[in-house]
């Protein structure tokens, strides 16, 4: 790119099911009436991670992009906090099509999405029934069904070392996936129950170096060393290390796979064999109906360099711009 940091920074608010988003919106200095893209961003996301290292380059790409902290998260409103709800981040997404259509300075024919990890296939999903979408791309997606849910469940199990190849890992039984898979449920439904009964929420670490007993568990809602190398550092910078518990009822009760079946818009997504469950993403191409789509297969870097490693951000960004 011949220049870089042509556009104005601007925080924005927009509502979003009674409660108020807080956003940042990236619009190019060079255009009159640019293209915007909604930026989603992985499990437990706030807009400063990896939705902020796709912003800036797409605005230097002329995209008017927008970074969102989902309700109950970061700036936003929204109570319980710290809730995990894929349902709300997709309203929240939709919410900030919204916002970007009433603006009067975005071109409303040629708005789009694009998600990274968990981001990615809710994209996809929101994609296959907003009209107003004309693309969509998925970054190294976290695909949502039973057996990819099972992998990030076993995957915190896994005592990984820096180095050592992450598609190689030793994974746990998928009997011992499936009786730790119940007992989150479990505990999310206890969590429940007290916070309807008496309005107290039960809190739990987010993240937890530690790798977890493969038949035990582990109170984290995503533990283990693999997670931690890239979440861990975040949690110096002000990250909120914790989750509602009550969340798992929400959070494995959503699946992408009926919405990706239906998907009719040009879709593009980008995964690997050291991205997560390489075998669900995969699936999900193939079950995309629409003859306009793409998948490109990068095996040099793993699923946490594609948030914010600046070669592969760049080289994400650019595919993803030429798509579009």
């Amino acid at each position: 790119m011949p220049f870089h940091g042509q556009y104005t920074v601007e925080k924005v608010q927009y509502p979003s099911h009674g409660e108020t988003v807080s956003g940042v919106l990236f619009r190019p200095t060079n255009a009159t009436s640019p293209p915007g893209v909604v930026i989603t961003g992985p499990y437990s996301f706030v807009k400063e991670q990896a939705p902020l290292q796709y912003a800036t380059r797409f605005a230097d790409e002329g995209y008017a992009a927008l970074i969102f902290d989902p309700r109950t998260v970061g700036e936003s409103t929204g109570q319980p906090r710290r809730l995990e709800n894929p349902k709300m981040k997709n309203e929240d997404m939709v919410a900030g099509l919204d916002y970007l259509s009433a603006r009067g300075d975005i071109d409303v024919s040629r708005l789009f999405l694009v998600g990274i990890c968990q981001g990615g296939p809710e994209s996809l999903d929101v994609a296959s029934y907003d009209n107003r979408v004309a693309g969509v791309a998925s970054v190294s997606g976290y695909y949502r069904d039973h057996e990819t849910d099972i992998y990030m469940i076993c995957a915190g199990c896994v005592a990984w070392e820096p180095g050592a190849d992450i598609a190689a890992m030793k994974m746990p039984t998928p009997e011992q996936g499936e009786a730790l898979y119940k007992a989150r449920l479990e505990r999310a439904k206890q969590a429940r129950e007290l916070y309807d009964k008496t309005g107290e929420v039960v809190y739990q670490p987010l993240v937890d170096p530690k790798a977890a007993d493969p038949n035990t568990g582990s109170l984290a809602g995503l533990p283990g060393p693999v997670v931690w190398s890239w979440y861990g550092p975040w949690t110096l910078k002000g990250f909120e290390n914790r989750y509602a518990v009550m969340s798992d009822l929400d959070h494995f009760d959503y699946t992408t796979v009926p919405g990706v079946a239906r998907l009719e818009k040009p879709a593009l997504l980008i995964h690997g064999d050291n991205c997560m469950n390489a075998a669900a993403a995969k699936r999900h191409y193939e079950s995309i109906p629409t003859t306009q789509k793409k998948l490109i297969w990068n095996n040099e870097v793993s699923h946490f360099q594609h948030y914010d490693k600046p070669d592969c951000v760049d080289r994400n960004v650019g595919d993803i711009a030429a798509w579009f």
